[in-house]
């Protein structure tokens, strides 16, 4: 069995089973990028995956820089995936059994973010000599001014922005939750001219997506993936490699850096709790540490519990 057909035999399985349109996609693009890097070191067969070439996933995983939470995903993904296979008669071996699976600890440290003049760097370097110029720029003003997850970004419509307002409604965010951002100014300014550009891109009907590509649809992640490394190609010099994620967490911590309270941070970003945020606070000087125990709900200890924690 060829890898790209059991994966594709495996997500209309999943379909099959009523798993979310939004996870199926999520899976496919794992999948995708996994068979993508086998495909690199010669294997093509579902039965000639061995687990040395598992082993190897993992390192250039960690080599990228990915969190713990994403490399459990996409171990987690793998594994599954595998066990199906074996389920199904495709392998006589699990390859993927003691593939371990990161758990998503939030006590990582976090990568060094960009300083706010690196960011304006970057931004300014942007050329804007036309419409897909513009929908560059719109997508990192968005990454970085709303601090917006990338599959937020990309799922954006026209009528998601209530520019008079200076809002933003992202629609099934991160846990299927919804969440009004704010637009600060030079975002703000950036989506008013980027809607006049937008208007360029256009090929037929607007189906209302946001960020378009060159042919007028909706800008896909692969292209992203492209854009960002025409960007690393040509980024100013002083500026590290940067990626979609890295603008989100900026502006995080410039945010706490510049006094902004925890818990709006929290809202800001759509973390579901404040744990997910405090690992920020450690990125800041001065006493956020003591702002975010303020921060936390107090959760009264009962006297069955105080009497066990003396013991």
């Amino acid at each position: 069995m060829l890898l790209p057909d059991a994966i594709t035999a495996e997500l209309a399985q999943l379909r099959a089973e009523g798993i979310t349109p939004r996870t199926v996609d999520a899976i496919r693009r794992r999948l995708g990028r996994w068979a993508g890097f086998l495909v690199r070191r010669g294997v093509v067969q579902v039965a000639d995956i061995q687990p040395a070439d598992l082993d190897a996933w993992c390192q250039d995983l960690t080599a990228r820089g990915l969190t713990r939470g994403t490399r459990g995903a996409y171990a987690a993904t793998v594994r599954q995936f595998c066990g199906r296979c074996v389920a199904r008669g495709w392998v006589l071996r699990h390859p993927a059994l003691d593939l371990p699976v990161p758990a998503d600890h939030h006590d990582d440290l976090l990568p060094p973010p960009l300083s706010e003049q690196q960011v304006a760097t970057v931004l300014a370097s942007l050329p804007r000599a036309c419409g897909m110029d513009w929908t560059v720029v719109a997508l990192l003003e968005l990454l970085y001014g709303c601090a917006l997850r990338l599959n937020e970004c990309l799922s954006l419509n026209v009528s998601d922005l209530d520019l008079p307002q200076r809002a933003v409604v992202v629609r099934l965010g991160k846990g299927g939750r919804d969440r009004q951002v704010p637009l600060m100014p030079g975002t703000l300014a950036v989506l008013r001219d980027y809607l006049i550009m937008r208007r360029s891109l256009l090929r037929g009907p607007d189906h209302g997506a946001l960020l378009l590509d060159r042919v007028g649809k909706r800008l896909p992640e692969a292209q992203v993936r492209n854009l960002f490394r025409r960007l690393n190609r040509n980024r100013p010099p002083g500026i590290p490699r940067i990626h979609p994620h890295l603008f989100r967490h900026s502006i995080a911590v410039h945010l706490l850096r510049g006094g902004a309270d925890v818990r709006h941070i929290q809202q800001f970003l759509g973390h579901a709790s404040l744990e997910t945020t405090k690992g920020y606070l450690r990125m800041v000087p001065g006493h956020l540490k003591e702002v975010y125990v303020r921060a936390m709900p107090i959760i009264p200890i009962t006297v069955t519990g105080a009497c066990a924690l003396r013991a």
